[in-house]
């Protein structure tokens, strides 16, 4: 995919912020009637003016439009988002350039329960060192319970000053509720971590699709230096993020051919994204590590190797996210993120999770499952290669990454020319904590 920015939008691919929106044509001053008809448009008309009228208390002509467009797009897709003009600034500084203020949380909404469900927490924050784990659910935020309430405000509520303290009251299987008393900070995501592994094999850890390829190709070239034979992108807990970077790590390894196409209702919308020649990598065995928290832009790097057969899957099936969005800027510089388009993998598969569906996201050639206390191990370990004031952390005690060892065992075959010896490891599935 091109890394092309085109006015008024942007590709995006999103996974663990899902606001709710809407869009409200006679505030904004569109002509809805020409798409919906004349009567929607008079009914939204017609509540403003009964609002601003007759409401006997203070009610702001900004804060009743931002909040009927929230809560229209809450009839649409969870991945749906309205932006006020200074949220969407807090967002491109987060989303594209990996830069914002907080915990480290990447956040969605349990629509189930009502409460806001983590994504995956972010290495090297506040969140990752508490061990916060992905599909915790959080219940209150100082003390306050957040059920039912939208999805941006609370976002703002977690947010605030760096070295301000925020707690949050959090539901996990197997333990009673618990708090977390969090030291805000300014989080900076490094989204491309690297190191040489025994027997030549490069390991790369991607943990996020933001402006990331640069560091891709800087780090690829030390572990080329260092007499790299083998690689293993690791793309777990990988929820996303922008299309172009994750076509681009794509075309790293693929020197033509299809790489992604997706499908929408304008020819903007449905495209088509090819590999190029010229800064493709040598050849060499690759293994890609996912898990169940592998989503969106990282489908479609996995969907894209394992169907070109460049690349060997490894761990569990994917989350299921196919879906575009794009945002909109709006007369008042705020935006409306909205799904566009589905994405396909080279073979024309939609990898997008339905209600219904027993097949979705990107099923691994080898299925080595982790539960979820093994993950919490695995996020431990990464917390151990930290160093934190001169000293490294200690990881846990006796920890096997059985899904990095199938990997090592799949490249390692491959290199010997022979079949790999990796045994199928599928787990009884986890029930989601319940409410009390």
């Amino acid at each position: 995919m091109s890394s092309e920015n085109r006015s008024p939008v942007l590709p995006l691919l999103m996974l663990g912020v899902s606001l709710a929106f809407g869009f409200v044509g006679y505030s904004l001053g569109f002509q809805w009637g020409r798409v919906s008809g004349a009567d929607d448009v008079d009914k939204v008309r017609v509540a403003c003016d009964r609002i601003k009228e007759r409401y006997y208390g203070t009610a702001p002509t900004d804060k009743v439009v931002d909040g009927a467009l929230e809560g229209m797009i809450a009839k649409l897709d969870p991945f749906c988002e309205y932006f006020t003009a200074q949220e969407f600034r807090e967002f491109d500084q987060t989303h594209l350039k990996g830069k914002f203020g907080g915990v480290g949380i990447l956040l969605g909404s349990d629509r189930a329960t009502g409460y806001l469900v983590v994504e995956t927490p972010i290495e090297d924050t506040p969140a990752f060192a508490a061990d916060i784990l992905p599909g915790d659910l959080i219940r209150e935020v100082d003390g306050a319970s957040i059920k039912g309430q939208p999805f941006q405000d609370v976002v703002r509520r977690i947010k605030g000053d760096p070295g301000s303290e925020v707690t949050l009251t959090i539901a996990r299987k197997g333990r009673d509720l618990f708090k977390v008393t969090l030291k805000r900070a300014v989080i900076q995501v490094k989204a491309v971590k690297a190191r040489m592994l025994p027997g030549g094999v490069g390991y790369v850890r991607i943990t996020d699709f933001t402006e990331m390829m640069k560091s891709f190709d800087e780090e690829v070239k030390k572990l080329q230096a260092q007499g790299m034979t083998s690689i293993v992108i690791d793309l777990r807990f990988n929820g996303g993020g922008l299309l172009n970077e994750c076509v681009k790590l794509a075309d790293r390894f693929l020197d033509d051919g299809i790489i992604v196409t997706t499908r929408g209702r304008t020819s903007d919308d449905s495209r088509s994204f090819t590999a190029e020649k010229g800064d493709t990598l040598p050849p060499m065995p690759v293994v890609v590590l996912v898990n169940e928290a592998t989503a969106s832009a990282s489908e479609i790097f996995a969907g894209a190797m394992k169907d070109r057969g460049r690349a060997k899957i490894v761990g569990a099936r994917t989350y299921g996210k196919g879906s575009v969005q794009t945002p909109f800027e709006l007369p008042d510089k705020s935006y409306l993120k909205i799904t566009t388009a589905r994405y396909y993998t080279p073979s024309g598969v939609s990898v997008h999770r339905e209600e219904g569906k027993k097949e979705f996201g990107i099923d691994p050639d080898y299925r080595v499952e982790m539960s979820q206390e093994e993950y919490a191990k695995l996020m431990k370990q990464w917390n151990a290669e930290r160093i934190v004031k001169g000293e490294k952390v200690p990881g846990p005690e006796g920890f096997v990454d059985h899904q990095l060892e199938a990997g090592l065992e799949v490249l390692k075959a491959a290199l010997e020319k022979r079949e790999p010896r990796v045994a199928a490891r599928v787990l009884e599935k986890e029930a989601k904590p319940q409410e009390n």
